[in-house]
């Protein structure tokens, strides 16, 4: 499978809008935003950043993140959503796309990610991937205006 990446378009917004609702059902997240807020924030704003991958210059999938920073790590990348298409899943899209981001942001010493307790496949495949599960973490939300 030859796949290439780039940075989202506007013109991606329409696949990466449906990915992420695809994304919180999976995850049992309810209400979301983002269809709010993609264009302020992505492409405006520019506080957050996708990666598209592509296969015949068809969308396949999608890494969306932001930086941060930890005290005692430095400088790091929160992993806010990724996305594969089912027919491309399992062939190692995934991982690709996670060292394209590596490659792109080599400054990050670390990445993480938050994973919805009912999404699975995603535990499954960082897992695979080498992530590890931390349970030092207590994720508080701020209610939203």
């Amino acid at each position: 499978m030859n796949v290439s990446f780039r940075d989202a378009q506007v013109d991606d917004k329409g696949f990466i809008l449906e990915a992420h609702k695809e994304i919180n059902q999976v995850s049992g997240l309810g209400e979301s935003h983002f269809s709010e807020n993609i264009d302020r924030d992505l492409f405006q704003n520019k506080i957050c950043k996708v990666i598209i991958a592509e296969v015949n210059r068809e969308c396949v999938g999608f890494l969306l993140y932001s930086y941060l920073y930890f005290a005692d790590s430095g400088r790091g990348i929160y992993l806010s959503q990724a996305y594969v298409k089912d027919e491309y899943r399992k062939q190692g899209l995934l991982r690709q796309m996670l060292e394209e981001l590596e490659t792109r942001e080599k400054d990050c010493n670390f990445i993480m990610d938050f994973v919805g307790r009912e999404n699975k496949i995603m535990m499954h495949a960082l897992g695979k991937l080498g992530f590890v599960s931390s349970d030092m973490i207590t994720y508080y939300r701020k209610r939203q205006k």
